[in-house]
């Protein structure tokens, strides 16, 4: 099977868990009789595990030179652990197995980025963003199905569709594993100096506040929508223009990012179409308006993801691509859980104008992405990447 078919298949696998989970896994706990209070305290669980499990995963098979292996290892563990809460009916017992699901499952995609993005450097390239798009068309097919299948069948039918896409992710995962890995002779030379350390610090928290400061609108962007009177079927559309337009950029991103200062520009793009969009939702838009910001997610989720991604597998030395993707992961997903649960608190009194905080602090990474562009120029640490990965990254195998 080509390696380009392999990583789409796995993202795929991944991101349909994902379509699962997030809109349907509360349904689930919902039917176990859970009140609001703890439903929150469990769904909140994934985000805290991945804070702790993300850094410590990805280091380790960073210093054990096992990215496939690591991987498969953390898929089997999610395969292994998803089916037991079909068995579980109780608070207690429901948010312990989610929390060990947690610890395996939150390392994943940093532990799929580090391996995809090691695959652009072989003989025959992998492209990043056209195997990545799979993942954003599964989240939406599964978003699709997920709401389908429950009309006919009971809530407990969640989890066998979270097991199946489960098994898939761990059985994809395997078919990656089996590829030949980048020899250590063939990798880049290079030793992280304190400026590079520096240089990796910014663009982790400046990319973090960008992707995180989506976290109003994913909350209550639907519920304010309904609260102003758009209907249902005009909210779906809303949100189906903001995975198109995200699958659009993921489709065109490795012929945007054929070097390092190309994908530096693209990050600080991303962030500053973020700063804006978020600037215009705080003035309640009307649909035509809402159409139209809706179509620039492309850029505040998909540029900002293909950019940080791209610069930090550029910026850092051979022994840490995982750890700095896990890095990146931890830190959106530390941060996203920390402005959701503060923006449910602020969004009661400022409705609407909430969003000029999120535009804030998508403003305040775009300052510090900035930053890192203007001392790498400054230090004249030029974001070039490795002969290999300067290629056009345009190939799907």
């Amino acid at each position: 099977m080509p390696a380009g078919l392999r990583f789409s298949l796995l993202y795929a696998a991944l991101f349909f868990e994902l379509g699962v989970n997030l809109p349907f896994f509360p349904v689930w706990l919902r039917s176990q009789h859970l009140d609001d209070g703890r439903i929150g305290i469990i769904l909140a669980m994934p985000l805290l595990a991945r804070v702790v499990a993300n850094p410590l995963v990805t280091a380790v098979a960073d210093r054990q030179e096992r990215l496939s292996g690591t991987l498969l290892t953390c898929a089997a563990a999610v395969a292994i652990g998803t089916p037991l809460l079909g068995a579980t009916t109780t608070f207690l017992p429901i948010l312990l197995l989610v929390a060990a699901i947690g610890l395996a499952q939150g390392p994943l995609i940093a532990l799929a980025d580090a391996v995809t993005l090691r695959a652009t450097r072989t003989a025959v390239p992998v492209d990043y963003g056209r195997v990545r798009l799979w993942g954003s068309i599964a989240f939406a097919m599964a978003n699709i199905a997920g709401g389908m299948l429950l009309i006919w069948f009971e809530p407990d039918m969640i989890i066998w569709l979270l097991t199946a896409s489960a098994w898939l992710t761990a059985l994809t995962a395997l078919t990656v594993a089996r590829l030949p890995s980048t020899q250590q002779s063939e990798r880049q030379a290079f030793r992280a100096s304190g400026s590079v350390g520096r240089l990796i610090v910014l663009v982790v928290i400046g990319a973090a506040c960008v992707q995180a400061s989506h976290g109003l609108i994913y909350a209550f962007g639907t519920l304010h929508w309904q609260s102003a009177g758009i209907g249902t079927g005009t909210t779906g559309m809303l949100w189906a223009l903001g995975v198109v337009s995200e699958i659009a950029v993921f489709a065109i991103a490795g012929r945007l990012v054929g070097n390092a200062r190309a994908a530096m520009f693209l990050l600080l793009s991303g962030a500053a179409v973020a700063a804006g969009r978020w600037l215009c939702m705080a003035f309640d838009p009307n649909v035509e308006l809402l159409a139209v910001l809706q179509l620039t997610h492309g850029f505040t989720f998909g540029a900002t993801h293909v950019g940080s991604i791209v610069v930090l597998a550029q910026l850092a030395a051979p022994a840490m691509q995982a750890q700095v993707q896990g890095w990146l992961a931890g830190a959106w997903a530390g941060l996203m859980a920390l402005l959701t649960a503060l923006c449910g608190q602020v969004y009661a009194g400022w409705g609407e104008r909430t969003y000029l905080f999120m535009a804030g602090v998508a403003a305040t990474g775009m300052v510090l992405i900035g930053l890192a562009a203007l001392s790498a120029s400054r230090r004249s640490l030029a974001l070039q990447a490795p002969q290999k990965m300067t290629e056009p990254l345009n190939r799907l195998e």
